[in-house]
């Protein structure tokens, strides 16, 4: 089983945080995080938030290697969206 690392005090703080305050999909990374360090099973995560194991796997890896800021998507890649002044 795979289970993220044991969490300091400050990393658990700004995982909280985050479930409160980061915006759509950051938000239900962080509760995968604080989830799996209450020892859940990746199988259990992944029914909850109705996802498939693969994903709970790779966040939980990205978050050991990158910590709170991996739960971030990584920059995309290709041309910038033309904004809405140039419409009409």
């Amino acid at each position: 089983m795979i289970f993220v690392r044991k969490l300091g005090e400050d990393e658990h703080q700004e995982l909280r945080r985050m479930t409160r305050q980061a915006i759509g999909r950051v938000s239900l990374r962080a509760h995968m995080i604080l989830l799996s360090a209450q020892r859940r099973s990746v199988p259990e995560i992944a029914t909850l938030f109705d996802t498939s194991h693969a994903t709970v796997r790779f966040w939980i890896e990205r978050f050991q290697e990158r910590g709170c800021h991996g739960l971030y998507d990584d920059p995309r890649s290709g041309r910038p969206r033309k904004g809405q002044a140039n419409a009409m």
